[in-house]
C-alpha cells in the first residue's frame, strides 16, 4: 500500500543497504518490457528452426552448439544458464530431463518462456527476457545468486 507523503520518516525505514531519502508517488507507473520474448506454438518453432537453419551456416553452426550443451543437461540438475546460448540449451533437453533453472539476477526455478497472453513485466531473466516462474520457485538478491554459483 502506498501512504501519503511525509507519513514514515525516512529514519525509520531499515532496509539491508539502501538508504531512504524521500518517498516518491508516480500515479501512472509504466512497465517497460526490454526483451518480450514469448514461446512459439509446437508447430511454428519445430517449422521456423528447420528453415532458419537452412538460411545461414553460421545459424546452423549456433543450432548444432546449442543442441551438444543440452545433452549435458541431466535429470535432477540445478543449472546456471548463462545469457544466449546456455539459456537456449534448456529448450533442447532430452524428453524426461527435468531441471531446475537458475538465472543469475536471482531466480530459482526459471521456466519458460511465456505464452502471448502470459507475459509478465516483472518477471524477466538475466538477458532481459521476459520468462515465467514454476511452482516452487524463489527469488532473491542477485548478489546471493552469484554467491549460490560460486
Amino acid at each position: 500500500a502506498i501512504t501519503a507523503g511525509g507519513t514514515l520518516p525516512p529514519d525509520q525505514i531499515h532496509l539491508p543497504g539502501i538508504y531512504v531519502q524521500r518517498l516518491v508517488h508516480n500515479p501512472t507507473p509504466e512497465k517497460r518490457i526490454e526483451r518480450r520474448t514469448v514461446r512459439k506454438p509446437a508447430s511454428a518453432s519445430h517449422k521456423s528452426s528447420t528453415s532458419t537453419a537452412d538460411k545461414s551456416g553460421a545459424l546452423h553452426a549456433r543450432e548444432k552448439i546449442i543442441r551438444r550443451a543440452a545433452q549435458e543437461l541431466k535429470d535432477g540438475m540445478y543449472v546456471n544458464l548463462g545469457i544466449g546460448i546456455p539459456t537456449l540449451a534448456s529448450n533442447h533437453r532430452q524428453p524426461g530431463v527435468h531441471i531446475v533453472l537458475q538465472s543469475e539476477n536471482g531466480l530459482l526455478g526459471m521456466g519458460p518462456y511465456p505464452a502471448d497472453n502470459e507475459v509478465d513485466a516483472d518477471l524477466i531473466n538475466a538477458g532481459k527476457e521476459t520468462v515465467t516462474y514454476i511452482p516452487g520457485s524463489s527469488t532473491f538478491s542477485s548478489s546471493q545468486s552469484f554467491a549460490m554459483i560460486r
